[in-house]
């Protein structure tokens, strides 16, 4: 049985407009948890001075020079102390009950679960629709955020398949990403998440929902004009073509893998990129940096994708290699 020790992260960068919120907020059920740890990245805004109004609530505070969502995760999941790591946005809300849901479940699911995930609201927009609820994913990255109960399973009960989860809304073993080696750190921003739940699946550990959710005030950043004026193209192109490759393991050369990504790639990049034109009425000089900026980062996820795939070819081959040379 778990006991309840909890380290809460917050991997924070120039959002000090909502992080004094969101620490006013946890104020309100600091007592539910052991460890409050904050990693802030090159921030230029107040976020240092809204933290030292908050250093009461703060047991640790951690610098990183990088724009890195998953170093900052693993700078945090490093320093914790504590059993149960959940992760919290710097522009999520959540309720007093949030911890101990999430504890409970841990408890109640034993040690193969690695991960407990909940539903997300995106409270930017009128209908409060949910952002992410029961969501799915494949090995080439296609998700589908929000399901039922019932179509959920559908989709699970295809091996193609795996369960997913949004980072404003899960907690995990700390021991079981430390036998997985931690976020990949190639992810600064997008598909992290996504990598973490597929490697905790292919190391036997289960994903289990809780019917708790957290209110997201999505907020702009240096990734995001609004919600879908995006100037990550980059990193959205360089994450989708690695994480295909990574995952795709003997398939990745089949001309029908190849496109599916070319695809997926059109429709995740090349597309959102020309709707601009119509919803945000952006220069086309714009729209062919953001094109240039994804056709780079295809490049450059095929790079590492080849790499990381060679390598762990190379590693299942070496010991039959071996043996044939006894």
């Amino acid at each position: 049985m778990l006991n309840s020790s909890v380290s809460v992260i917050i991997c924070t960068l120039d959002r000090g407009n909502f992080l004094r919120r969101v620490m006013t907020n946890i104020a309100s059920w600091r007592s539910a948890f052991q460890e409050l740890i904050v990693v802030v990245g090159p921030t230029q805004d107040d976020t240092e001075c809204i933290l030292s109004e908050n250093k009461h609530l703060i047991n640790q505070i951690i610098f990183t020079d990088l724009r890195n969502v998953s170093i900052a995760r693993n700078l945090g999941l490093r320093a914790a102390s504590q059993e149960i790591i959940l992760y919290l946005d710097d522009d999520v809300i959540a309720s007093t009950e949030w911890v101990a849901s999430h504890v409970r479940a841990h408890q109640e699911q034993g040690l193969s679960c690695g991960c407990v995930a909940g539903a997300v609201a995106d409270k930017t927009r009128s209908d409060t629709p949910l952002q992410f609820s029961r969501g799915v994913h494949n090995r080439l990255s296609v998700s589908h955020p929000v399901l039922s109960i019932a179509a959920e399973q559908r989709y699970l009960s295809s091996s193609r398949w795996f369960s997913g989860v949004m980072g404003a809304n899960a907690s995990y073993k700390r021991e079981a990403l430390m036998k997985i080696g931690c976020f990949d750190e190639f992810f600064e921003y997008f598909l992290e998440e996504t990598d973490v739940c597929l490697r905790l699946s292919n190391a036997g550990y289960t994903i289990h929902r809780i019917d708790v959710t957290v209110n997201h005030y999505v907020q702009p950043s240096h990734n995001r004009r609004d919600r879908r004026h995006l100037t990550c193209w980059y990193s959205l192109a360089k994450n989708t073509t690695y994480f295909a490759l990574k995952h795709g393991e003997e398939c990745i050369y089949s001309p029908i893998f190849l496109m599916r990504l070319a695809g997926l790639l059109m429709y995740r990049c090349l597309l959102r990129i020309l709707r601009l034109r119509f919803t945000h009425h952006l220069p086309n000089a714009l729209l062919l940096q953001y094109i240039r900026e994804a056709i780079a980062g295809v490049g450059e996820g095929l790079k590492a994708g080849l790499q990381f795939h060679n390598a762990k070819s190379y590693q299942l081959a070496e010991p039959k290699k071996q043996l044939s040379g006894e």
